[in-house]
């Protein structure tokens, strides 16, 4: 990998990953493309990740730990402003690289105009708790994608993505006052000025951590959710209308709520009055979500899985 003249700066941040952060370095170090910089941003893990990162003895690993936990927002702005390289990509500590994906992205810009700002691709996602890997299917869009975004299409991962340095830059980097939905923010920006592309086949293995990416932390995702919503509604309802805006935030309540429904914590109960108001809030019609959230409230969250097993 040549460290001393990257070409793509890979920033990993990491919390507390010190069992698969490996796993994510090696797959950046298997990468065909070799002209390669991997940025470790540590957001003050408690557990061993710097010996972790120390004894795999890599020159062109850039360590840095931040003094207090700060998010993934602030680990990824502090990767962007210490990144050498033309391009960065991101890599979430817990997610997996194909061997081909650098080298097929960096190609993508080297064909292209300098509007280009950004190149995705698909991806693998290996459910953990069934321990099933399935391609993650979707349409994918080309060219000015704002209107795209703001309609609510969003890759499911930062991790597919390579950015030119300077179009991430120039829209500022990551919004740290935002909770989720902080990449559809961020290419929402970008979006403004460039273009994207994508490489037509999956290039990632996404690894769903159920409990930990959404269950545990519905509170913070609801609180998110308003967060984004009074961030981007006034230009959504300009450049889409009302209907725009209500099929939006319909879109972004179904991501917030799908998860959690499928695989209820056990302190749901809790939060279905929420939930259900979310769902009154977006005019949602699916019978199903307001089903499983009143088994849920009426006999806790296990009626969902106690159902799954006996009709699998």
């Amino acid at each position: 990998m040549e460290y001393s003249s990257p070409t793509v700066s890979v920033i990993i941040p990491s919390y507390n990953r010190e069992k698969l952060i490996v796993k994510a370095i090696n797959s950046v170090f298997n990468q065909s493309y070799k002209h390669v910089e991997i940025l470790l941003i540590d957001d003050a893990s408690t557990d061993n990740t710097e010996q972790v990162i120390k004894g795999l003895g890599k020159e062109n690993i850039r360590y840095f730990r931040l003094d207090k936990n700060s998010g993934q927002c602030v680990a990824r702005n502090y990767g962007i402003g210490k990144a050498k390289g033309k391009y960065v990509a991101f890599l979430d500590s817990d997610d997996e690289w194909l061997p081909e994906k650098l080298k097929l992205q960096v190609n993508c810009f080297e064909n292209s105009t300098d509007k280009l700002g950004g190149v995705y691709c698909y991806s693998y996602s290996k459910d953990m708790i069934r321990n099933t890997t399935s391609r993650i299917t979707g349409t994918y869009y080309r060219g000015d994608l704002y209107h795209n975004f703001l309609e609510g299409f969003c890759p499911p991962t930062p991790s597919l993505f390579l950015i030119k340095t300077q179009a991430i830059r120039e829209a500022g980097g990551f919004d740290e006052n935002l909770i989720t939905f902080v990449d559809l923010d961020m290419w929402l920006r970008i979006s403004r000025n460039y273009h994207f592309d994508y490489i037509d086949e999956p290039l990632i293995i996404k690894y769903e951590q159920i409990g930990d990416q959404y269950v545990n932390n519905f509170e913070k995702r609801y609180k998110g959710y308003f967060l984004f919503n009074k961030k981007w509604s006034d230009v959504i309802s300009k450049v889409k209308g009302k209907d725009g805006l209500l099929r939006f935030k319909q879109h972004m309540a179904y991501a917030l709520v799908t998860p959690i429904l499928n695989h209820p914590p056990a302190n749901l109960r809790k939060n279905i009055p929420q939930l259900i108001g979310l769902l009154i809030s977006i005019r949602s019609t699916r019978l199903g979500y307001y089903l499983k959230a009143f088994l849920i409230l009426l006999f806790g969250p296990g009626i969902i899985y106690f159902i799954r097993n006996r009709l699998t």
